[in-house]
């Protein structure tokens, strides 16, 4: 089906349609985290604690990326340097779980 018409005359569209981008993995977590509280309801306390540190360093590795690097934003460069500023940023980011996920 072919959106481009409507999100032409609806605006919105195309930002809801943005922010629904990561539906299935959502969805998919959802049904892991269902799948678990049936299987071992124990566990889901530590689910919760995994899920809750993966999101938080992933936030601080992109904020150490901005603090860091605030001239050079991959979404303000073209070309090349765009490219290395998002694969910098996505780096940053990954050292930062890695970094996070080997705390006690």
């Amino acid at each position: 089906m072919n959106l481009k018409p409507l999100l032409r005359f609806f605006p919105t569209l195309a930002t809801l349609r943005d922010k629904l981008r990561a539906t299935p993995l959502l969805l998919l977590g959802a049904i892991t985290f269902g799948v678990v509280l049936l299987m071992n309801p124990a566990k889901v306390g530590l689910l919760i604690w995994g899920a809750s540190r993966i999101g938080l360093y992933a936030y601080l590795g992109y904020w150490v990326d901005r603090i860091i690097f605030p001239y050079a934003r991959p979404h303000t460069l073209t070309g090349i340097a765009e490219g290395t500023a998002w694969k910098r940023r996505a780096l940053i980011v990954a050292a930062a779980l890695i970094a996070g996920g080997l705390l006690p």
